[in-house]
């Protein structure tokens, strides 16, 4: 945390030193190796290297965890919102909830939420694990599909199909959706679900009605999950 000698340093103080409580009584793996550190932003030779950083606006809360880069906190100033924020990014994930390209699972039946990356892209790998938790989370309503734009001819001409200059780029395609979404908020678990959950709504009590008169063929019974296996 860099305070910067203002009145909202106390408040902010306030929720960093509960989130700090927070985590320490988690028991979740790895909490206990987390370190919080406050630096005076404003106090001697600090004042420089907050100019040379081009920091200017305090109080500032960033997160770093080994392998997901550093990540600023700009989410509510509450303990247990950035608690959350930082436990996420310990938990256990898996790329098995997520699938790799395959323009056949593009359909009007799933929306599918899309990242296009490179392997030599930082960036694309310090959201590695938030974008695999998010598609363990959102199991069942979402399919999330990552494509390395060179890795073939093909990946080539969907990533060009779609615009991508950049990397990562995400895109909410499929389903009911006539045109790709791009996404354009912090990549965390938190940005990735409150995106998606605004996007596509809950299914409705009689939709969940017929999908309980289903079989095998239900989202709830794990179609998506069988379509990977497929592929």
């Amino acid at each position: 945390m860099y305070k910067g000698g203002i009145e909202e340093d106390e408040v902010a103080l306030e929720v960093f030193l509960g989130a700090e409580a927070l985590v320490k009584d988690s028991g979740v793996a790895g909490a206990e190796k987390i370190v919080f550190k406050k630096c005076d932003a404003y106090e001697g030779r600090n004042i420089v290297k907050m100019q040379e950083k081009g920091l200017k606006k305090f109080p500032m809360l960033y997160v770093s965890i080994e392998g997901q880069g550093m990540e600023r906190y700009t989410r509510e100033m509450m303990p247990e919102k950035l608690s959350e924020f930082i436990l996420t990014k310990l938990e256990e994930t898996t790329e098995e909830d997520v699938f790799p390209y395959s323009e056949d699972l593009i359909t009007d039946q799933y929306p599918v939420f899309v990242k296009f990356y490179e392997k030599w892209c930082s960036r694309c790998l310090a959201m590695k694990k938030a974008f695999e938790n998010a598609a363990t989370r959102m199991s069942g309503r979402v399919i999330f599909m990552e494509v390395e734009c060179s890795s073939s001819d093909l990946a080539q001409e969907f990533c060009t199909k779609h615009d991508v200059d950049g990397y990562p780029t995400l895109k909410l395609m499929g389903g009911k959706f006539t045109q790709a979404i791009l996404f354009e908020r912090d990549r965390n678990v938190q940005g990735f679900i409150e995106f998606l959950n605004e996007h596509i709504p809950e299914i409705v009590d009689e939709e969940e009605n017929n999908l309980e008169t289903e079989s095998t063929d239900s989202v709830e019974s794990g179609s998506i999950g069988n379509d990977r296996q497929e592929l």
